[in-house]
C-alpha cells in the first residue's frame, strides 16, 4: 500500500472513529448510555438514519442542521472527526498502518474526547481516562509480547522489560503530580490538580517515558500560561494543554530527543 492510500485509509477509519468520539462526548458526561437509544436529534428527537451519521460529508450535505427539525447542528460533531481523521492519518505517516497505528491513534484520540469534555464540563469520565492509561501501559504486550499469529508470547523478557519500564514511568509521573497537587493545594489552600491530571500524567509516561515526558510537561505548562493569565479566578482545564503537549512531543521525538541528547551530552 503506497503512502497516499495509507494516509487515506487512515483518514476515513479516524473519521469513522471521531463519530464514535462525539456519542462519548455528548452522552458519557450525562450519565446516558452509549449504545442506546441510537443516534437521534436532541431538538426535535427523530432518529438519525445512516446516510444522516456519514462523518463530516453528511455534516456538509445538511448543511449543518437536522434533515427534520432544521435546527442547527453544533459544529463541535464535524471538528472532532477531522481532528481524530487527521491525527489517525499523522500517527500512520509516523508509525506505518499496524497494531502501533491503531492502539497509539486510540489513545489520542481518548485525550482528545478527554479534553473536549473538560473544556465543556470541567469534568472528566474515569472510564475514558483510565482506558487511555490501560491502553498506553499494554502497548508492550500488542507490539512485542504476542504473537498474533500462534497465540503465545513471542519475546517474554523484551515484554517484560518493556512492561515495567512503562509502569514505571506511568508510576513516577503519576506520584509526581500527586505531590505537586498535594504540595500547591498546601500553599494556596485550595485544589490545583485533579485526579484525573494524574491519572492523564500516568498515560503520558507509559506512552512517552523519560525523558520525552518531561518535554510534554513543559509544552502543555508553556501553552496554559496565557490562558491561565487571561482567567481571571476563572477554572482552566488542564487536560487539553497535556493532551495537545503530549501529542507534539510524540509527533517531533527525533527532534526533541536530538536536542536533548546535545543538551546533556
Amino acid at each position: 500500500m503506497g503512502l497516499g492510500s495509507t494516509l487515506l485509509f487512515a483518514l476515513f477509519v479516524g473519521l469513522a472513529i471521531g463519530s464514535f468520539l462525539n456519542v462519548l462526548i455528548v452522552r458519557i458526561p450525562k450519565g446516558e448510555n452509549v449504545a442506546f437509544p441510537p443516534s437521534h436529534c436532541p431538538a426535535c428527537g427523530n432518529a438519525l438514519k445512516w446516510w444522516h451519521n456519514i462523518p463530516l460529508l453528511s455534516w456538509v450535505a445538511l448543511r449543518g442542521k437536522c434533515a427534520y427539525c432544521k435546527s442547527p447542528i453544533s459544529r463541535l460533531y464535524p471538528t472532532v472527526e477531522l481532528l481524530t481523521g487527521l491525527l489517525f492519518a499523522v500517527v500512520a505517516l509516523k508509525t506505518g498502518l499496524g497494531v502501533e497505528w491503531f492502539v497509539v491513534s486510540l489513545i489520542f484520540a481518548l485525550l482528545l474526547a478527554l479534553s473536549v469534555i473538560d473544556f465543556e464540563y470541567y469534568a472528566v469520565p474515569d472510564s475514558l481516562n483510565l482506558t487511555a492509561l490501560a491502553l498506553a501501559l499494554l502497548l508492550p504486550l500488542l507490539l512485542f509480547g504476542w504473537d498474533w499469529a500462534t497465540g503465545n508470547l513471542k519475546d517474554f523478557d523484551l515484554y517484560k522489560e518493556m512492561l515495567l519500564t512503562r509502569f514505571k514511568d506511568a508510576a513516577v509521573m503519576a506520584l509526581a503530580f500527586w505531590l505537586l497537587g498535594y504540595g500547591v493545594k498546601l500553599l494556596i489552600k485550595k485544589d490545583a490538580l485533579g485526579e484525573a491530571d494524574i491519572i492523564i500524567a500516568g498515560t503520558m509516561g507509559a506512552l512517552l517515558g523519560f525523558p520525552l515526558v518531561l518535554v510534554a510537561i513543559y509544552i502543555a505548562a508553556l501553552l496554559a500560561i496565557v490562558p491561565a493569565l487571561f482567567a481571571r479566578g476563572h477554572m482552566v482545564p488542564f487536560v487539553p494543554f497535556l493532551a495537545l503537549g503530549t501529542w507534539i512531543a510524540w509527533v517531533f521525538e527525533p527532534t526533541f530527543m536530538r536536542w536533548w541528547s546535545l543538551l546533556y551530552a
